[in-house]
């Protein structure tokens, strides 16, 4: 059985104006809601996908990160980090921290303490010590299956939560109960029963300052495996100027959309395949492969019974049956992205139809006998 789809129908909607988000301007959503035509779309996309290479057949560009597809995108909501063979999110990403501001102090220097009277952020003790933020460990403290965890960073690098799943940030109460001091005064020397996660970016490094777990005190010289005992992990956001792990250049970032549901697949798809005229999606994922549109009101009957044809070959076919210029009917076309265009116009006196792909702009005249639409 099937069901006629007939525009007049349907309340399909399109937009002229340019100001709007081209999903918006060809009527597959208004605002966040997603229109006939984008329920329709989505609904493909969603066969699709268990299917082999469903990202190609949805039109999509993609990029491999690890366990997760992207797609390169300037509104994207996701950071990429790349290098030669390599690509992962930023948050989930591995990279070779740059070298330290300044070299570490040489000798097997003692820990020493000294007063830093309001001096809580790395910035503050950069300004107090003249050390840059490398010379210094950042101490965070994290609960995770309610246990306290001393997390300690490079001053210049920030936490990935992606890396420490199941954890949060310590109140500044719980911490002083742990620490018996104010958050900005921490440091893993003489800590005692909590658990220590070092980065690997403080691996090999010596002489640095941390917190002296006493409000308003830091201590120098602190280094990592002789003045206290960590687990090291990677546990930090990569940066612009990480070196990639494969082959010692440069990681780039670039926005990325994460291909996780067919409405970020829709996105990316309608960003990577469009024209100055509107979209130009595939046939696997456009609302209808194929529009059959009658130039003129008195083609109406014979473009019916051409629709009805397609329909009946299997074919996914919407009939134009608008009283509406032809040219606004192929600009709505061309801005939805339907894959073929089937006009029924004067040769079909000759027994002729105009049958044109949106993607290539090609038509060809073609007797009404041999319209053959590929699947």
């Amino acid at each position: 059985m099937t069901i006629d789809m007939l525009w007049s129908e349907l309340a399909i909607a399109t937009l002229r104006e340019d100001n709007h988000p081209l999903l918006v301007r060809a009527g597959y959503m208004r605002g966040r809601e997603y229109l006939f035509l984008g329920q329709r779309t989505l609904a493909k996309i969603a066969r699709v996908l268990p299917e082999g290479q469903a990202l190609e057949r949805c039109g999509v560009a993609y990029i491999a990160a690890g366990d997760d597809f992207v797609a390169e995108s300037a509104s994207g909501d996701e950071v990429l980090a790349r290098g030669t063979n390599y690509a992962a999110l930023a948050a989930k990403a591995v990279g070779v921290a740059q070298a330290p501001a300044v070299p570490d102090p040489e000798g097997d220097l003692q820990p020493e303490e000294f007063h830093t009277p309001g001096v809580k952020t790395i910035a503050q003790i950069a300004d107090f010590t003249g050390l840059p933020a490398t010379s210094q460990m950042k101490s965070l403290v994290m609960l995770r299956d309610n246990q306290p965890l001393l997390i300690l960073l490079r001053g210049d690098h920030q936490l990935s939560s992606a890396k420490l799943p199941g954890a949060r940030q310590a109140e500044a109460e719980e911490i002083r109960n742990w620490f018996g001091a104010d958050p900005g005064s921490l440091g893993p020397v003489g800590v005692r029963g909590i658990k220590i996660i070092a980065d690997e970016a403080l691996h090999g490094r010596r002489n640095m300052i941390a917190g002296a777990n006493r409000t308003d005190y830091h201590l120098r010289n602190v280094t990592p495996g002789r003045d206290f005992t960590a687990e090291f992990a990677d546990v930090r956001q990569v940066v612009a100027g990480d070196s990639s792990i494969t082959d010692g250049g440069p990681l780039h970032f670039s926005r990325v959309s994460l291909l996780d549901t067919p409405e970020r697949i829709l996105s990316a798809a309608a960003e990577q395949n469009r024209d100055a005229d509107g979209l130009i999606l595939p046939a696997a994922i456009a609302p209808f492969t194929v529009i059959v549109t009658p130039v003129h009101p008195e083609r109406l009957a014979a473009a019916r019974e051409i629709y009805q044809r397609l329909l009946t070959a299997g074919h996914d076919a919407l009939l134009d049956d608008r009283d509406a210029r032809p040219g606004v009917k192929f600009k709505d076309a061309d801005l939805i992205g339907f894959p073929y265009r089937i006009n029924v116009g004067k040769k079909l006196a000759e027994g002729l139809v105009e049958v044109i792909e949106r993607r290539s702009r090609k038509s060809a005249d073609v007797p009404v006998s041999e319209i053959s639409i590929p699947r």
